[in-house]
């Protein structure tokens, strides 16, 4: 509500002047600050002398005892009404009959003027100094730019060439003059650099390239050259989106601060993404400013074995999505290999201690068997079929035959290799540990076959490798037990369906097994009842809140900030390089 405030005075030529004007309410002070709406210009009024509320219910003046007077009598509070007269040391305000509208009206005038108390004694007055405010002020304006600004880029002004390891001590004149503008530099330096810039923190330049202007991107980037934006800047919209896209990289990095650069406040991070699609119309992120009170559910990056150009991002939640499953053309079965009475092992029994038993014919598997860390610990190495898979998964092709197994490969690399194998045995070749097999033609040792004889003989290795090809692929299913196999309908042959298979789920997010190692792999990845590998096990964010909370300590919760689990750089080229990475990689479980 506005409070309308009348100014009365006397002009020179002794007539009455009013000057109006409105102030808003509901509360006004009075006083000689000039942050008062009543402002009181005069010694004898306090800074803040009075203050008048305003209400429905009429308006009331309050203030410290001693220092007001209504209608005449001393008082430290009142109820205002028209006609009242308030004295504020030598000003007289009156309430008057507002105009329409206006809940309070006041008239101010001043009656007792300062110039009143000279009266007609002695007059005293100093005797200026010889060197006026003025002319000292100049000398000390000059002396500070001289010492403080011209001192320290002296060597810059004299043209002396920047230390080189031909010339690493200058002569005496050009020394002094280095050595006064360090010891002056010094003296704008707020303090040590950050840990980072500690190499070359002797060297100003490096950073502050041109006199008086604050340290630019490019200063920056002249060493961070692999540095990724945020958000490319052409999705930035809107006021807020703008004022991102402007802002220097000094602003949130500040140097002579301490020896860490990189700032942690949380705050920083929720000023976009409270509201991120003002900041980005397109951002596909949902509400996040804290872990704990409020974050989105996460986000997967899905692969599809048939589709090696696309990634799709499904978020987690209950009901699931029917987009929430990996397509990695694998059959895996969890339940099944996480058996507690174990799985079927050529090599003998082993239990959860890891000792072995020649009699015993299962192991007893756990999710490390199979599942290991790769180097850092950060993420899980791919698993290997010869390093995991190949112990009970056997691919011998002739066991009474030889011990060796088939390649884990395509088609084309298998059928090499069994026609190089039984090529040699034609033709004599039998290598250690190998027993022929009886219906397999022979040369007999030491004969000379003609050419038609030796491409008959390799005509037989390459119908016995048919054979067996044929049973690896089809009849045995040795393939078909983890790989979706169909014959080729345009020629001769199988064809086994690529295999790709999720390494990055959620790219954006720091997370480190190595850190969680304290923790059952089943706690967050429940797979007991899982028997397609089109499942899902990646745990949701309720989850991780189980030990996780925001930004705010928790007793017997970790303390987890935005910085804990996202990176600020990381930028969109540097994760999709990572999934198109993973998108040709090849292997199973």
């Amino acid at each position: 509500m506005n409070i309308q405030v009348i100014y009365i005075s006397v002009n020179r030529r002794g007539l009455q002047q009013r000057d109006q004007q409105r102030v808003a309410g509901p509360t006004i002070n009075i006083g000689r600050g000039t942050q008062c709406q009543v402002h009181l210009p005069d010694p004898r009024v306090a800074l803040q002398h009075a203050l008048i509320t305003v209400s429905e219910s009429g308006a009331t003046l309050e203030a410290e005892p001693g220092r007001i007077q209504v209608n005449g009598r001393a008082v430290d509070g009142a109820k205002l009404a028209v006609g009242d007269r308030i004295e504020v040391g030598p000003y007289l305000v009156e309430v008057v009959a507002p105009p329409a509208g206006v809940p309070l009206a006041l008239a101010v005038t001043l009656v007792l003027p300062l110039a009143s108390f000279g009266g007609d004694g002695p007059r005293y007055a100093l005797r200026p100094p010889r060197l006026s405010k003025r002319r000292l002020a100049y000398i000390g304006f000059v002396g500070t730019l001289l010492l403080c600004l011209l001192v320290p880029v002296s060597p810059d002004l004299l043209g002396y060439p920047a230390l080189t390891a031909a010339k690493p001590v200058p002569d005496s004149a050009e020394h002094l003059v280095r050595s006064v503008a360090v010891k002056f530099v010094q003296g704008w330096n707020p303090g040590p650099v950050a840990r980072g810039h500690q190499p070359f923190g002797a060297d100003c330049h490096a950073c502050h390239q041109l006199p008086f202007v604050q340290v630019r991107d490019l200063s920056c980037i002249a060493c961070h050259k692999t540095i990724k934006e945020h958000v490319p800047a052409a999705e930035l919209t809107g006021a807020q989106g703008q004022a991102f896209r402007d802002t220097r990289c000094a602003q949130c990095h500040r140097d002579h601060k301490g020896m860490q650069m990189a700032p942690r406040a949380q705050e920083q991070c929720a000023d976009c993404h409270r509201d991120v699609k003002s900041v980005a119309v397109d951002a596909k992120s949902g509400k996040a400013t804290d872990f704990r009170t409020e974050h989105p559910e996460f986000r997967l990056s899905l692969l599809d074995a048939d589709k090696p150009d696309a990634i799709r991002r499904v978020r987690l939640g209950k009901p699931a999505s029917p987009d929430m499953v990996e397509r990695s053309n694998l059959k895996f079965n969890h339940k099944l290999h996480l058996d507690p009475g174990g799985v079927r092992d050529p090599e003998g029994k082993r239990d959860v201690a890891g000792t072995r038993d020649a009699q015993g014919l299962r192991t007893v598997l756990k999710c490390g068997d199979c599942h290991e860390p790769n180097v850092g610990g950060r993420l899980m190495a791919p698993v290997s079929m010869e390093l995991h898979c190949q112990r009970c998964h056997s691919l011998a092709f002739e066991p009474k035959v030889t011990k060796r197994q088939a390649v884990h490969g395509d088609e084309a690399e298998i059928a090499t290799m069994l026609r190089e194998f039984y090529a040699r045995l034609v033709l004599g070749d039998v290598q250690p540990g190998v027993n022929p097999p009886p219906d397999l033609p022979r040369m007999r040792p030491g004969a000379v076959l003609t050419y038609q004889g030796r491409q008959q003989a390799l005509k037989i290795a390459d119908q016995k490798a048919n054979l067996v090809l044929r049973e690896l692929f089809e009849t045995r299913k040795v393939c078909s037990t983890c790989h979706e196999v169909t014959r080729k309908t345009d020629e001769v042959g199988w064809k086994v369906a690529p295999v790709r298979i999720t390494q990055v789920w959620m790219p954006g997010a720091l997370f480190s097994h190595a850190r969680h190692t304290t923790e059952q792999c089943t706690k967050c990845h429940d797979v007991s009842e899982s028997k397609d590998s089109k499942h899902v096990a990646m745990p949701g964010i309720a989850k991780c809140r189980e030990c996780h909370v925001g930004a705010a300590p928790v007793t017997g919760k970790v303390t987890s900030d935005c910085a804990t689990c996202h990176k600020f750089h990381d930028g969109r080229d540097y994760w999709h390089g990572v999934l198109q990475a993973q998108m040709l990689r090849k292997g199973g479980r």
